[in-house]
């Protein structure tokens, strides 16, 4: 999904990459399969069947720019995902426009959503990027243990979190945040 650019009265090439996106995530006792120039998303059984989960229309391969999708956490119920728009100003080295989406499997549809951590007192969005542990811990993210000093300081911080950070100093290693599911049913 590189962007390239090329200044030849410069002689100066660029390739543009955005961040990394996990292809395969563990989904309870099977896998999602996430491609991005595929239309479909599939999850691969333990049984070796494949069975198409999401099918997007358009298709990526008709779109300019292109807009990719991708996966983030999975629950039984929500599939949060993220459409990446294959575009880059190399000016003002800003690109890579992203959507944040959230599909319901039981309304059966599709929401742009916004998660807060609740043990902040102000609005605080959490990543909803995959970061796969395995099939009980969906995702992880690390707070910096500086930034939670600071947080903790100036009154931002409640609930766990805020007894977390009141045991930290400026040597502490980050905390890890872990998002696990909360059934562990197959959907």
């Amino acid at each position: 999904m590189a962007v390239n650019y090329s200044d030849k009265a410069k002689d100066i090439y660029y390739n543009v990459i955005p961040d990394n996106y996990n292809p395969i995530i563990p989904y309870f006792d099977c896998w999602v399969l996430v491609e991005q120039s595929s239309d479909t998303v599939y999850k691969y059984q333990s049984d070796h069947k494949m069975i198409p989960i999401i099918a997007r229309t358009p298709s990526v391969q008709s779109m300019n720019p292109e807009v990719f999708l991708f996966l983030g956490i999975l629950t039984n119920r929500y599939y949060f995902m993220e459409t990446v728009k294959k575009e880059y100003n190399f000016e003002t080295h800003e690109g890579f426009p992203t959507t944040d989406l959230l599909y319901d499997k039981q309304e059966k549809a599709i929401f742009e959503y916004i998660v807060y951590n609740n043990d902040y007192s102000e609005k605080r969005a959490v990543n909803m990027k995959s970061l796969p542990v395995d099939d009980k811990i969906a995702s992880w993210q690390s707070i910096e243990a500086s930034q939670l000093i600071e947080d903790y300081e100036k009154g931002k911080l409640k609930g766990r979190l805020k007894e977390i950070a009141a045991s930290l100093d400026e040597e502490s290693n980050p905390v890890i945040m872990l998002i696990k599911h909360k059934k562990l049913t197959n959907p």
